[in-house]
């Protein structure tokens, strides 16, 4: 069996693809699936939770098989210029089923044995229960807003602090000691559920165009027509951010994100590994009381602050970085004790920070 591809167009699929590849015991979960029917050239990668998949034009046989090592075959790929013939021999050696696939591009050949691709797993069929049209780079930038406070996945850590939360017209995430959201109406969505950032990662596939997103019970699938990712999705029962959120605020102030940060970054590099990096701020003023001795600086901020709070060091250089380029932030506080709220004017994402309690002396 027989066909031809574009040799650029099949390198750049199989690149594409191999990004959803991660260790596993599995052999065949390390390799990429092959499928060549009705015009097209499927490649597909998965991870047991993420499955994704693009499409180039194919003429000739249809015709399967899984690369067992796709990196080193994409890496030839990328030596191949104009017509890619690939042609396909079975066989089968009573120990076991697999393919000799001959690769041809003008004077280059590979020959190289594959897996069958029967030996794949299917993606899971989605019940879609609603669909929705979405912008893939607002959906994308929406999550790169806000993915930042996550942790990664282990025995121990619930879903809430590892996932993306969709509910309404929001999308946010959150660690347990702070929170950051994105609301948009262009993206409204009816169930709430949860899914890995590193899955909603690959929207940049798609560019700045309309996607189809489709959510049903256990997955989102996410396509063009051509490129497809089909990820496992947690919920109904997400955060209730909106009982998190405060609503009012006593004071809120203006400071430069960039000022803030270099002056947190000078207070960064005084902080042994067994201090705690906590801050008092009080009227513009930084104080922190180390192991070496009490340090402190001054932001100029535009706005009443008279109500001191603490925050950790590090959970406030991650928050104001989420607008790093901003002229100007508000910050808006209501008490010592609770939240403070970071937000930009023009932006619909927004920062929280628990506060931290420190004594006064520490201001001294």
């Amino acid at each position: 069996m027989k066909a031809v591809v574009d040799a650029k167009e099949f390198s750049q699929a199989l690149n594409k693809v191999i990004k959803a590849l991660k260790p596993s015991a599995v052999p065949v979960l390390g390799g990429v699936l092959v499928q060549i029917k009705d015009g097209l050239c499927t490649m597909t990668a998965s991870d047991w939770s993420t499955w994704l998949t693009t499409a180039i034009p194919a003429e000739g046989d249809d015709l399967g098989f899984v690369f067992q090592h796709p990196k080193d075959t994409a890496r030839a790929c990328g030596h191949f210029e104009g017509r890619l013939t690939l042609e396909v021999e079975d066989k089968n050696l009573g120990k076991g089923h697999w393919i000799k696939l001959t690769m041809s591009c003008g004077p280059r050949v590979a020959q190289i044995e594959t897996f069958s691709s029967e030996e794949y797993p299917s993606i899971p069929k989605n019940r879609v229960r609603q669909t929705y049209m979405v912008n893939a780079a607002r959906l994308l930038e929406r999550v790169e807003h806000i993915s930042y406070m996550l942790v990664k996945p282990g025995p121990a850590t619930g879903a809430q602090s590892t996932h993306v939360q969709f509910k309404g017209n929001q999308v946010y995430a959150l660690d347990g000691y702070r929170l950051a959201w994105d609301m948009d109406d262009s993206l409204t969505v009816q169930q709430p559920f949860m899914a890995l950032p590193e899955a909603l990662g690959y929207l940049k596939f798609f560019g700045d165009q309309e996607v189809t997103a489709s959510v049903g019970e256990n997955y989102l699938q996410l396509s063009d027509g051509m490129t497809m990712i089909q990820t496992r999705i947690e919920g109904p029962l997400v955060f209730n951010m909106d009982g998190a959120v405060p609503k009012k605020f006593l004071e809120e102030f203006c400071v430069s994100p960039k000022e803030f940060l270099k002056e947190l970054d000078y207070l960064k590099q005084l902080v042994r590994s067994t201090d705690k990096a906590n801050i008092r701020f009080s009227g513009g003023r930084l104080y922190l009381p180390a192991a070496s001795g009490n340090y402190s600086t001054q932001i100029q901020i535009d706005g009443t602050s008279n109500i001191d709070f603490g925050f950790d060091l590090r959970y406030m250089i991650d928050a104001l970085r989420q607008f790093r380029g901003e002229a100007r932030v508000k910050m808006k506080v209501i008490s010592p004790m609770a939240p403070i709220v970071l937000e930009a004017e023009g932006r619909g994402d927004s920062a929280m920070v628990l506060p931290v309690r420190i004594s006064a002396a520490a201001a001294a």
